[in-house]
């Protein structure tokens, strides 16, 4: 929809441990649940490199991302998956509206 806002977020998992991003991934969106605005969660792994895995997240808008993004909640819900942020790709993250689709 025209005004959502997708956020797409980097990690990377240890070779010998890619389940890890996924049970990390869980704990994080169990207790995102209900959020405000949040309307979808979803961990992607790499089709060209298997221990590379990003997060999906879709918001009705920039507002209520924005709320939830500076609130006291944010660092504690998505703690788990702090250590695996691939922070080699910038800032590991990005912030996209919706300004036209099919």
């Amino acid at each position: 929809m025209i005004g959502h806002v997708r956020v797409l977020v980097h990690y990377t998992a240890p070779e010998q441990d890619q389940e890890s991003v996924l049970e990390a991934y869980r704990r994080v969106n169990d207790g995102m649940r209900g959020t405000p605005g949040l309307l979808s969660s979803q961990l992607l792994r790499s089709a060209l490199d298997t221990g590379e895995f990003a997060v999906l997240s879709e918001w009705t808008d920039l507002p209520r991302f924005r709320a939830w993004e500076e609130g006291t909640r944010h660092k504690q819900q998505t703690a788990a998956l702090r250590s695996y942020r691939d922070e080699g790709r910038g800032r590991g993250y990005g912030i996209y509206e919706v300004v036209d689709q099919l």
